[in-house]
């Protein structure tokens, strides 16, 4: 087995790690669900192709500093130090290289700093998370307005944001906006730092091309989509159906996902912070929910013909969740866990047909794998 990589990339190499892990994942879901078919298989860009990164910071005697990654496993964790980071898009590379310059002569800018978070968009627009031990001042947030305008004055994008134990201190804004090219059309979506946020931007564009693949292959009504974040699939995808509930339940993401439908001008979308469980139990009609009403939601006016899941990766797992999918005509499930896809994918496999089975290589020269499937009920 190749070893996963920490801190560099190996491009010649590239192909080898993604043979690799194909194979373990096939191998994995072919164990329990044996009928599946041969995969499309989506590669990563070899390099620059992280849209966010977390490093610590260290220290050195000069006033200088490097980034750090810590090798997991490892004790005492051993550092791994980086000026920069080919992973990266080049908007991070140049930030890291600014931030670097900008205070090495900056004792009071470097006090109490111990890690900095960088998240970027495919155009160049540049959020940098400066993480602090120490309690900021009005002298500090000053001087942290000062050093985002030096910044910019040397050509890039970038915002800069502070925190500490309780603060947080946003000099403009804590968010890029992403814009994926998909089949004729662009969505724009709001991504904000410190939240989840798809961390490869050329692979998730063909994730969400695959969907709208999966959604245009049978006659479609409204769509039904479980933990949609921050509405990723959700905006990508309601062109193609009549109507979309969306459901989340962590309230960042949520509000999130409102914000992007506004932004794409969405009006045939709904969106409500209920658990997996709850939406099923809304739709058998178990029980009313405030919320639903609320939000000016009636479960009686939607015609459910396909279920989205995106689920976290210990997968759906329960069997009264998944009973619930296996009721819907087609089901398009997105899993970033080969593993806990295999075991779903054993008991959905008994009412449904794997029809499509793809392939995305999100995290190159690490295990992890995305898969996306469309299943159709027989």
């Amino acid at each position: 087995m190749l070893p996963a990589l920490i801190g560099k990339t190996d491009p010649d190499n590239y192909q080898r790690y993604l043979d690799e892990k194909i194979s373990a994942a096939l191998q994995t879901l072919r164990s329990h669900a044996p009928d599946i078919p041969d995969p499309q298989i989506v590669p990563s860009p070899p390099e620059f192709y992280r849209m966010r990164c977390e490093f610590a910071v260290f220290k050195q005697d000069d006033g200088e500093f490097k980034y750090a990654m810590y090798i997991p496993g490892t004790k005492p964790r051993e550092r791994v130090l980086l000026t920069e980071f080919r992973a990266a898009h080049p908007a991070i590379n140049q930030g890291m290289a600014a931030l670097r310059s900008a205070l090495k002569h900056n004792a009071f800018m470097r006090n109490g700093l111990f890690e900095i978070d960088f998240l970027a968009a495919q155009d160049g627009q540049l959020v940098c998370a400066l993480n602090y031990h120490r309690t900021f001042s009005e002298a500090f947030k000053a001087e942290l307005t000062r050093l985002r305008s030096e910044i910019r004055a040397g050509g890039l994008n970038a915002e800069l944001i502070a925190r500490a134990k309780k603060q947080k201190i946003v000099c403009e804004r804590d968010s890029v906006v992403e814009h994926y090219a998909l089949d004729g059309r662009t969505v724009d979506l709001i991504q904000v730092e410190g939240t989840f946020s798809q961390p490869n931007a050329a692979v998730c564009t063909q994730m969400i091309n695959f969907a709208r693949t999966c959604a245009q292959s049978a006659p479609q009504r409204d769509l039904l989509e479980l933990y949609c974040g921050s509405g990723t699939f959700t905006v990508s995808l309601a062109d193609l159906y009549r109507q979309v509930l969306a459901t989340e339940v962590a309230r960042v993401p949520t509000q999130t996902a409102l914000n992007n439908i506004a932004l794409n001008k969405l009006d045939n979308v709904r969106l409500c912070r209920l658990s997996a469980a709850e939406a099923a139990s809304a739709i058998a009609r178990e029980r009313p929910f405030k919320r639903l009403l609320l939000n000016d939601i009636h479960i009686e006016d939607y015609d459910f013909t396909t279920l989205l899941v995106d689920p976290p990766r210990a997968g759906i797992q329960d069997a009264a969740a998944l009973a619930f999918a296996a009721q819907f005509p087609q089901i398009i499930y997105i899993s970033c866990n080969p593993e806990t896809l295999a075991l779903d994918l054993k008991v959905l496999s008994r009412t449904h047909d794997i029809v499509k089975l793809s392939f995305f290589d999100q995290f190159p020269y690490t295990p992890h794998l995305e898969s996306g499937v469309l299943l159709r009920r027989r």
